[in-house]
Order: structure tokens, then sequence, then C-alpha cells
């Protein structure tokens, strides 16, 4: 069978994996800050953090129940035990517990002397101040042991963790009030293109509206950056080249898009090499987004996308935003996506991996997410990427995928996420 190849695909692409490997290289910026923890959400830490006490700090009750003596448990016994007193969470403990006896707990309730086991409330029956036991106890039951959970001076978060809502929760707990973080990555977005005009501006006849600027700082807004909207720029290499050599200082990261294809009116990798940095082009076995650059200007990176909008977003998911995170400090990695089901045939010619805006339609036999393709592809459609649930991936090396086929999902969202 004569299988129809990829026209732009061809000798000198780089995978996905070598652009990877040279495009998000480096270490982390320089600074750190420290950061009340009501405001430390999405920060990265830029050292491990210990706990500065136990957890839980004493012995407590699991639960809503009554506390028994260490030989009344052992032996079996069943009562009755008439009830000396009570203790709540944050109250006194009782007196020394004796044999013969119990005492009312309820949870997080501090385990008064000689209390072995917390039988729960349900389990015994209550008659004039006294309980016998339902069900036997063993020694140990229903008791949590002081630093159980987490243990005095332990490691609790680790250096290069962005933090989220579980990170908090243990640090609050362990009495953290601020931390240690990497100062925010400050990231500039810039388009270019005489084409360009932006959202709501009145649209000259040939012009269009510029969505890559809006789409990119969406992409790259989060706690761990700051993004900063550098506006648009007109094909013209000597104010590009002006314009990157009067910000670059101000920045650790600059993501442009538009300019990068190489033609008499792209002038995005010529302008850094005019404003005193270098950036290499690269074309990527990629659809959409096989035209890409990167660089610096002194220390500050530069990462040139495509024009056309698919394509921005393609190139930031796959090489910016992992290296925003490299410089945030994080274990920067590539999106591995899920294992999918075609649910209907899927056309793709060998030689560059596509990337499709794809919805959610079920699960097949298996399982496993059931997605259909969305649109009829295109770097310049956005419409579809609405209607999806994610894009999902057609490799390189591979063909035409049919119905109930094999490939890969990347959801847009999570139910659970933190």
């Amino acid at each position: 069978m004569n299988v129809k190849v990829d026209p732009c695909a061809g000798p000198g692409l780089w995978s996905i994996a070598t652009a990877f490997g040279s495009i998000v290289a480096g270490s982390r910026v320089g600074g750190t800050e420290n950061v009340p923890l009501a405001r430390a959400a999405g920060r990265v830490t830029a050292a491990p953090i210990r706990s500065r006490i136990p957890l839980p700090r004493f012995d407590q009750s699991a639960m809503d129940g009554y506390g028994l003596h260490a030989d009344d448990v052992a032996a079996g016994r069943a009562g009755p035990f008439p009830v000396i007193g009570a203790v709540r969470a944050g109250g006194a403990a009782a007196p020394r517990l004796g044999p013969g006896t119990a005492v009312r707990l309820l949870t997080g309730a501090a385990i008064p002397g000689g209390v072995a086991a917390v039988v729960m409330e349900e389990r015994v029956a209550a008659s004039g101040g006294a309980i016998s036991l339902r069900a036997r106890l063993a020694l140990g039951d229903n008791i949590r042991r002081r630093g159980e959970d987490v243990v005095e001076g332990s490691e609790i978060v680790p250096a290069g963790t962005r933090l989220d809502a579980r990170h908090l929760g243990v640090l609050a707990a362990s009495g953290c009030a601020a931390v240690e973080v990497v100062r925010k990555v400050r990231v500039g977005i810039l388009s270019t293109g005489d084409e360009l005009a932006d959202p709501g501006e009145a649209l000259a006849l040939h012009a269009v509206h510029d969505s890559n600027r809006p789409m990119l700082i969406a992409l790259l807004a989060g706690g761990s950056g700051t993004v900063d909207d550098l506006g648009r720029v007109t094909d013209d290499l000597g104010r590009m080249a002006g314009f990157l050599a009067e910000v670059h200082a101000d920045y650790d990261l600059i993501v442009t898009s538009g300019g990068v294809s190489g033609s008499d009116a792209d002038h995005s990798v010529r302008a850094i090499d005019v404003a005193g940095g270098t950036s290499r082009r690269v074309a990527l076995a990629v659809k959409p987004g096989k035209p890409f650059a990167f660089g610096a200007i002194g220390a500050c990176r530069v990462v040139s996308l495509p024009g056309n909008p698919v394509a921005a977003m393609v190139g930031t998911l796959l090489f910016a935003r992992p290296l925003l995170d490299r410089l945030s400090g994080l274990d920067a990695r590539q999106p591995e996506g899920l294992a999918a089901i075609a649910a209907s045939d899927v056309f793709h010619r060998p030689g560059r991996t596509e990337f499709v805006p794809a919805a959610l339609v079920g699960r097949s036999a298996q399982g496993l997410p059931l997605v259909e393709k969305l649109g009829k592809g295109g770097s310049a459609r956005l419409a579809p990427l609405v209607a999806a649930d994610g894009l999902a991936v057609i490799p390189a090396d591979i063909g035409d995928i049919p119905a109930g086929g094999p490939l890969v999902f990347h959801p847009f969202t999570t139910d659970f996420r933190l």
C-alpha cells in the first residue's frame, strides 16, 4: 500500500524530545523571598521545609467514643464500666483512668493516662451512667499516636515544589506561618505583525484581531510568574530589535508570536541577534507548529512561536510552559497524556506528531476515554478548541488511526485540580 507522507515532513526536523532537551534547559532564576502562608499558593519552595512539631502533637481520640483502661482491654472485659468524666478536643485531660472505669472522649480529645483504646460510641450500650461493650476491643484501637502522621523535624515539603492546598494544610498544621520561595519569574508576551489590531480596535481592510497575546498570557499566568503584556510590534526589523534591546533586562522570559517562519517579513529571529542576543530557528516535527525559535538576550530567555493561534498554543504547552516551570525551580517534564481510544477514523500522514482538538464522547469497553476529533484541522482554526475537552495526539511514525485504535489524549481540565 502506498502511504502518503506529510509534505511538510523531511530530513532535519527536530523531534519533540530533542527540542525539549534544548529549549527547556538551564536552571531556575536567582533570588528568593519569604511570603505569608496565605499568599503562598502557586509559589515554588526554594528550600526543604521541616515540621516544627510532631503531628499529632499528643495521643488523641480518633472518634467520638469511650476510653478504656489497658487491663480491661487486654482481658477482654465487656463491662459495665462507670463513666467517670469527659474530655473534648482542646479541653483539659481527665485524671488518670483506673481499671474498671471509662471516660467519655470526643474526636481530637487528648488521651488520658491509663487509656489504651477507644471504643466507638455506636458499639456500646449505655445505661445508668455506665457503658457495656457490644464488640471486642483491641489495644490501640481508635487512638492517633503522637507523631504518627509527621515526625518532628522531618521534611514535609521538598525544595522545588509548587505549593497547593495540600501543602498549605500540612504547613499550617506544623505551625509554619511563612515560607521561603523562589522569586516570581518575570514573563513578557509580545505579538508581531503588520496585520494585527488589538481586540475591540477598528479593523483595517485586511487586518485581524490579535488573539495570541490574550491566549498566551492566560496559558502562562500562575503563581510562579508575573506575566506582562508587551503589546505588538510591526514587521520591522529595526523596531523589533530596538524594542527587545530596551525591555529584555526587565524579564527572565519573553515569548513572541509571529515572524518566525523565515520569510522576508519575518524578523523575530534576526531581531534577537540585532538586539545583542542569539536565537536558533528550527523546524519541529510537530503539526501545527513546525516553525519555532529559541534563544536569549543576556539573561533573558526568548521563545519565538508561530503566529497561527493553534500552533502558538501547542508550542506554548509543549515548550514555553515547561521552560517557565524550569525557571521557577520546578522539575520540567514533557506532557504525558492519557491512553485513549479513537471514536472514529482519524486520518494522518506520517512525518510529524499531530495535535488535534478532540471531545470526550464516552468510555471504551476497557474503560479508556473515547475521543472524537473536532474540526478539519488547520493551525488558525480556533472554534474547535472551544468545543474540545483536550488535544489528541497522533505520533509522527504512524498513519491513519481507525475507529477503536489507540491514541494519546491530553485533557484540558481535571475534576480534582488543586
